[in-house]
């Protein structure tokens, strides 16, 4: 090899150097049971509701972007729990989703809702925690800002779990309107990078 090769090669070398790949890249896992019971055996438990607390944990890491996170309910019919198995005649039919409510919270207080929302059909529209899905980019907000909701910078649970843990409390409050049988419904969680 002569000194010129020598000398192309590295300059080639030196001018690929300063290019970075750097990654992006969402997660989210889920923590605890995948099945959440709701057993309406007593008026009271109609009338009253019942309350699941951290009925389980979304665990979220970004690693070089901003993020959205946002969920919903998906059914067979759009806006009503799917019905496993009917236990009697007399009623107004299946559920709406809404019935469904959810209060996402974690150490920091960064969620954008706040109290128990009733769950939206994800092929109507979605309920977000973090950012705003439909219209991003969304500004970046730090979890060490003086106010840090919507908290959608790079971190992980990992590291920061007061930021990046967030625990999800359900509540069904069904009345005696509806039809007595048993019911499905699936909740998603959706990560994005906030584009």
């Amino acid at each position: 090899m002569t000194a010129r090769s020598r000398y192309r090669i590295f300059l080639l070398l030196l001018l690929l150097g300063p290019l970075r790949v750097s990654a992006q890249t969402v997660d989210i896992s889920i923590g605890g049971s995948s099945n959440v019971d709701f057993t309406f055996n007593t008026i009271q438990k109609l009338t009253t509701g019942i309350v699941i607390p951290n009925a389980f944990t979304v665990n979220v890491e970004a690693i070089g972007t901003n993020w959205d996170l946002y969920m919903g309910a998906v059914t067979a019919v759009a806006g009503t729990w799917d019905n496993a198995q009917y236990y009697a005649t007399s009623g107004n039919g299946a559920p709406p989703v809404g019935l469904l409510q959810a209060r996402v919270h974690n150490l920091s207080g960064t969620p954008q809702i706040s109290g128990y929302v009733p769950l939206q059909d994800i092929a109507v529209s979605t309920l977000d925690i973090i950012g705003n899905h439909l219209s991003a980019p969304d500004p970046s907000v730090n979890c060490g800002d003086a106010s840090p909701i919507g908290t959608n910078t790079p971190g992980s649970y990992l590291t920061d779990p007061q930021c990046y843990q967030f625990r999800v409390d359900l509540k069904v409050v069904p009345g005696m309107n509806y039809r007595p049988g048993l019911y499905t419904m699936q909740i998603e969680f959706i990560i994005a990078p906030d584009l």
